[in-house]
């Protein structure tokens, strides 16, 4: 019997890759439920996690320009399923036309994209214009510099310092919030044209393109968030139908399953572990309705 080989690309942000040491995201969870799930008819199932780095900092003495996990599991099976995640945290949608090539040589019988996220955080304005003042300091002037951390130490002199710091950055966030409307990252025309182009080109090597709604944003830490959200889900759900790809509003499973705070973390922004587990079963059921367990 041939050998057959399926692989299904990711493409995002945090969100997809991971925040933390580990990475926990619903890719990786996803993996787990696969294996354990008729839905790949007895397919062994791997994960690779791969992303771009910096090639100045990453390594002194060897040049690489890409860093990642391989997670693969033995046997001789002749059906394998690779999950290929090329999600990279703080990297807009730009970068994955960066992939292009990469995803055209693996040939893909599908392909992920949740993306809008990181582009649609309503933002101080002075991101753009750099019209800061005075009083913030230059390194809070990064476009997520001040953005609530997602977690913080256990250790307690870390935690300590962690809490103090983040609490005098949302302070100075929601106060630079209220002295001049805010702004996306990317406003919605420029990130459309990039949706559109990004799902043109994958198009062209003929896989499954499914493209992911944007999940809840807490509107408390990110004050006009969840409007733009909307107009960005809105807009999503327009381009996919335009170009031929499926369109899934996760976000709404999910608010079936339990209250929103459950499943992020304090940031309400990034899934937790329990997140990425409820996320990777319901895109588990939607890819696999046909023959899951």
């Amino acid at each position: 019997m041939p050998k057959v080989v399926r692989n299904w690309v990711f493409l995002g942000d945090s969100l997809t890759e991971g925040v933390g040491s580990k990475r926990i995201s619903h890719v990786a969870a996803l993996a787990d439920e696969l294996r354990v799930s008729r839905c790949v008819a007895d397919a062994v199932v791997h994960e690779f996690r791969l992303r771009h780095v910096d090639m100045r900092s990453f390594n002194r003495d060897i040049e690489f320009n890409v860093g990642g996990l391989l997670k693969t599991r033995s046997g001789a099976h002749n059906s394998h399923v690779w999950l290929w995640n090329l999600a990279s945290e703080g990297q807009t949608i730009d970068a994955d036309f960066g992939w292009l090539s990469l995803i055209a040589a693996l040939q893909p019988e599908l392909v992920v994209i949740f993306r809008g996220s990181l582009e649609s955080i309503i933002r101080p304005a002075m991101l753009v214009d750099s019209d800061w003042p005075w009083w913030v300091p230059r390194s809070w002037r990064g476009y997520a510099a001040m953005d609530p951390r997602c977690y913080f130490s256990t250790t307690w002199w870390r935690k300590l310092k962690q809490t103090s710091i983040d609490a005098l950055k949302q302070k100075a966030r929601i106060k630079l919030l209220k002295a001049r409307a805010g702004q996306p990252l990317i406003d919605l025309e420029q990130f459309t044209n990039y949706q559109k182009d990004l799902l043109r080109n994958l198009k062209q090597l003929g896989p499954r393109l499914l493209v992911l709604g944007l999940l809840p944003v807490d509107d408390a830490r990110f004050p006009g968030s969840p409007e733009h959200f909307r107009a960005v889900n809105a807009r999503l759900q327009q381009i996919a139908t335009a170009e031929g790809a499926e369109f899934f509003d996760w976000a709404s499973v999910l608010s079936t399953r339990g209250r929103q705070a459950d499943f992020f973390y304090r940031d309400g922004f990034h899934p937790n572990a329990a997140g990425a587990v409820a996320l990777a079963q319901i895109l588990r059921d939607y890819l696999c309705k046909d023959n899951s367990s």
